[in-house]
């Protein structure tokens, strides 16, 4: 097992691994009631997947076993269950062969050892699953599916990176239904707040925590041991002056230190310099070995190195995050700069090389400096920011104090920036602060704050730079760019065009502000409605033959459209090409809107567990980076998919950025409300589901000449039908429909959802039929089929009120079949309480079963009173005390339906009180709804 967090207590705990603790203790004590399960604790190195097993193990005591996987094992059949405590030695093939015949007897011998009724339950947890031997995985992943008349539960820990290793068989069955499914969220920046927090630092702030997520590789122990570090509990304005945990700088330098070899170091000094996996030859000039092969071989079989084949090229890197740190530090400043300049010799490209004397320079170069910014200003025109902004600092290092090393420096900042490296950008903010105000200085500050989601910020720097006359047409063109990117996340299409128009004509061609604003201005044209116009200004950009970041943008803008176009396959290719960043140095900030994007059209096409892991490795990638404008359309699709999956609301939510439901940025406040709405939906708070969408009514209304960008008024009438309030729906569904009548599909499909809502309100169930038949239709058509599903419920509903039960059971059992496939337990159930109220027979339950599920016991011994199946429902919970508000709540019915309903209950036993309707009222072989 990793014992990386062995040292943490369970007093600190986190919130996702305290949360994650509590699940598996619930289950663990549900054994009882329930019979065996499988449980399988998802999360990544650092989120406290480890501390929480060692507390179950604490809590559960002498009832656990723990089986863990090893390397060395692996290629032995049966060693991981060979740590299994049996009655009877594990069965074993007499002739050496691992048949499959003797894994089904052994699963058997296994089953048949599982504590029933009469024994004390038993807990196994599986760690290090990815190390195990494949043949005890096929025999567990047997077991797993008849653990039902057992008193087991089966506790597999699984990391997200490693499943390409794990037996294919097993991890089908953690993937079934038939295992539940914790999950922790990785250490990140809010965890890091926390946890600074607990421990008395508080100054430490949004960049800090970022900072000491990256410091730390996302392991709470290194956390901590950072923490306790900190002089007086400061947090220190450069994350350079940081202190090194002893247990970190042993972790890289022991394994060095133990092959004993001068080369191993040199190698690895070589390594740190150059910053990254690099081919040996390289390696080795830098590191001033003749040959290298001893050396590198020593390394990885010490654990220093770590060899790499990508795309074919084998490169060699250092095994552990933090071990350039470390190495750097340990090295004097004549090393550090006789590497860099071995480093300057072997570059295969000339800013590198530039980049490498800068560092290596005892002084100042103005030469130098001069070569640095023209290189600087050739990696900008391609988009290569990363690369332009060290660059930029390299040529700073080089200047004395003067205004022109101040134009560099803001130049590196507003290049980080643009690369989507705001965590490394905020250690410079202080630096630009401190730089003579300026209208340069105004609007690379803005450029960081729009990224870090500050909108009133952005907006102030951005007047003042603009107020300022100037004659430099480039910095014209820079503040112009900016205006378009703050006018595209607030989706003001007019303004979006207006500014781009005029940074295009402020700059040359090929120049990047005249690129990136040419991309956006095809979004503003979207943001009117005005698709083919948009698709048209895109066509322009692709007949360029763009590379690297240019052409990144462009993918991305292209996918954008293709979605509001309704071509979501076409949205999927290009949002797939906008994703990487390595192989053409693209930037992160646009891959992140494309992760953002992609995983909201693989949730739309019904593939949620693919939707969910691109949504939250741009999540974690967010995090990381410290880009907190893109950080709610990611959480927007995991939140969702987890609140549907039945995740805990208050874990789920926990996650999200509080502060964006308030961003004057559409692009933040829209998701932040639609997550917010979700979890009304889930809990039954109809209430708070409208107010979460209600402000959207004035600052993201669909107009003739504005589309919105999201889903959310089809939602909004939706709550408004379920809280009774007929009039304000109908003026918002009335509304969007006659705005929305040249829209696309997809959109025309939304505005007959609401119309449907809006006819059976009335009680026009033609019409409502009419609608929804038509927004299944137009769904299907588009490929949407999460939007279909809810079509199909929502209608099924919809006819099982009317009485038309035969039809409303066809059309539930289609749309519980898909929310099955997903996983989406919440809307299962709903499926389910929908699908026993219409009294049918369905999937396998009879008639007789049915006719049964709908008697009651009158006040009169040995008479019977039929209750219809919704008046069973309502019976059933109101006997637990709850209130007509709560059953409301909980049946997605009126509050005066329940009522209704109510009243013809007492009616049929003749009672008249609540109180006498629980005396009376037996549900038999009901299920609790």
């Amino acid at each position: 097992m990793d014992e990386s967090l062995a040292a943490v207590s369970r007093r600190d705990l986190l919130p996702g691994p305290d949360q994650a603790l509590r699940a598996v203790l619930d289950l663990w004590e549900s054994i009882d009631d329930t019979g065996g399960r499988v449980l399988v604790l998802e999360g990544g190195a650092g989120s406290g997947k480890s501390s929480v097993l060692r507390a179950v193990q604490d809590e559960t005591d002498g009832a656990c076993e723990l089986l863990a996987g090893a390397r060395w094992s692996r290629e032995v059949p049966y060693a991981l269950l060979g740590q299994l405590r049996t009655r009877t030695p594990m069965y074993r093939p007499t002739d050496g062969a691992c048949q499959a015949s003797d894994r089904v007897h052994i699963a058997e011998s296994l089953l048949a050892e599982m504590p029933t009724e009469t024994e004390d339950k038993r807990l196994i947890i599986l760690d290090d699953v990815h190390l195990a031997d494949p043949e005890s995985l096929q025999i567990i992943s047997q077991l797993g599916h008849r653990l039902r008349g057992t008193r087991l539960l089966l506790l597999i820990a699984v990391t997200p990176d490693t499943s390409a290793e794990v037996d294919a068989d097993f991890l089908r069955m953690t993937t079934s239904p038939v295992c539940e499914r914790v999950t922790i969220p990785d250490f990140g920046r809010v965890d890091a707040l926390e946890l600074a927090r607990a421990h008395g630092v508080y100054d430490i702030g949004e960049h800090g925590a970022s900072v000491l997520v990256a410091e730390s590789s996302g392991r709470m122990r290194v956390a901590l041991e950072i923490l306790s570090l900190l002089p007086e509990g400061r947090w220190p304005a450069d994350p350079a002056d940081l202190p090194l945990p002893d247990s970190v700088v042993r972790e890289v330098l022991d394994p060095i230190e133990a092959t004993g070899s001068s080369e191993v170091s040199d190698a690895a000094s070589a390594l740190a310099i150059l910053g990254g996996p690099q081919d040996l030859p390289r390696m080795a000039s830098v590191a001033g070995l003749a040959e290298p092969s001893h050396a590198v071989d020593l390394g990885v079989t010490h654990g220093v190195f770590r060899e790499r084949n990508s795309a074919g090229r084998l490169t060699l890197g250092l095994s552990r995050t933090a071990s350039a740190r470390v190495i750097i530090a340990a090295m004097t400043p004549s090393t550090r700069r006789l590497f860099h300049e071995r480093a300057a010799e072997s570059a295969y490209r000339e800013d590198e090389r530039l980049v490498h004397l800068s560092a290596a320079a005892a002084g100042a170069d103005e030469g130098l400096a001069h070569r640095l910014s023209s290189s600087a200003a050739v990696a900008e025109r391609f988009g290569r920011w990363a690369d332009a902004a060290q660059l930029h600092f390299g040529a700073a290092r080089v200047l004395p104090p003067s205004a022109g090393r101040d134009n560099e420096l803001l130049a590196g900042i507003d290049a980080l920036a643009s690369a989507g490296r705001v965590t490394e950008v905020l250690p410079w903010i202080d630096i630009g602060k401190n730089i003579a105000p300026s209208t340069l200085r105004d609007t690379v500050l803005a450029n960081v704050a729009i990224h870090r989601g500050h909108a009133a910020q952005a907006d102030d720097l951005l007047t003042r730079a603009d107020a300022v006359p100037t004659d430099d047409d480039g910095l014209a063109a820079q503040i112009a760019l900016r205006r378009t990117l703050d006018s595209l996340v607030r989706w003001d299409g007019p303004k979006v065009r207006e500014w781009a128009n005029r940074a295009m004509s402020l700059s040359g061609v090929d120049e990047p502000a005249n690129v990136e604003s040419h991309a956006m201005r095809a979004l503003g044209f979207a943001a009117q409605g005005r698709i083919d116009d948009a698709k048209e200004d895109l066509e322009d950009l692709s007949d360029r033959h763009l590379t690297g970041a240019q052409n990144q943008r462009v993918r991305l803008c292209v996918g954008w459209v293709s979605m509001l176009a309704g071509d979501l396959r076409e949205a999927v290719r290009e949002f797939e090409a906008a994703v990487p960043t390595q192989h053409e140095r693209g930037s992160l900030r646009i891959s992140l809107w494309a992760h953002g994007w992609l995983a909201r059209v693989q949730y739309l096409l019904g593939e949620w567990d693919e939707s969910l892991r691109t949504a939250e490795v741009g999540l974690r990638q967010a995090d990381r980076a410290n880009i907190s404008l893109v950080a709610p359309l990611l959480n927007w699709t995991t939140a969702e998919i987890r609140l549907w999956r039945g995740h805990p609301i208050d874990e789920v939510m926990g996650r999200s950025d509080s502060g964006a439901i308030l961003s004057d940025y559409l692009a933040m406040q829209v998701p932040a409300r639609l997550v917010r709405a979700t979890a009304a939906n889930v809990r039954g708070d109809h209430d708070g589901r409208v107010a979460a969408l209600r402000p959207l009514l004035d600052v993201d209304s669909w107009t003739r000449d504005r589309t919105s960008f999201w889903p959310w008024c089809t939602e909004y009438v939706d709550g408004l039908i379920t809280l009774g309030h007929a009039q304000r729906a109908q003026q918002a569904a009335a509304n969007f429909a006659a705005n929305t009548v040249g829209a696309r599909d997809h959109v025309r499909a939304q505005a007959a959802v609401a119309s449907a809502r809006i006819c059976q309100g009335e009680g026009d169930i033609p019409a409502a039929e009419k609608h929804f038949s038509t927004a299944l239709e137009l769904f299907t058509r588009g490929r949407q089929d999460t939007a279909a599903a809810r079509v199909l419920y929502s209608r099924g509903q919809m006819l099982r009120r009317a009485n038309r039960r035969r039809e409303a059971v066809e059309s539930l059992v289609r749309a519980r079949e898909f929310y099955e496939g997903v996983g989406a337990t919440v809307l299962v159930r709903r499926c389910d309480q929908e699908l026993r109220a219409t009294g049918m027979s369905w999937r396998g339950m009879s008639e007789t079963d049915s006719t049964r599920n709908t008697i009651g016991t009158s006040a009169e011994a040995g008479t019977y009173v039929p209750l219809t199946p919704q008046e069973m429902s309502v019976a059933d919970l109101v006997v637990q005390g709850m209130t007509n508000a709560e059953v409301s709540r909980k049946l997605f019915i009126a509050e005066k339906t329940v009522q209704y309903h109510l009243t013809h209950i007492y009616g049929k036993f003749g009672i008249r009180s609540r109180t006498e309707l629980a005396t009376v009222h037996l549900s038999g072989e009901v299920p609790t709804v």
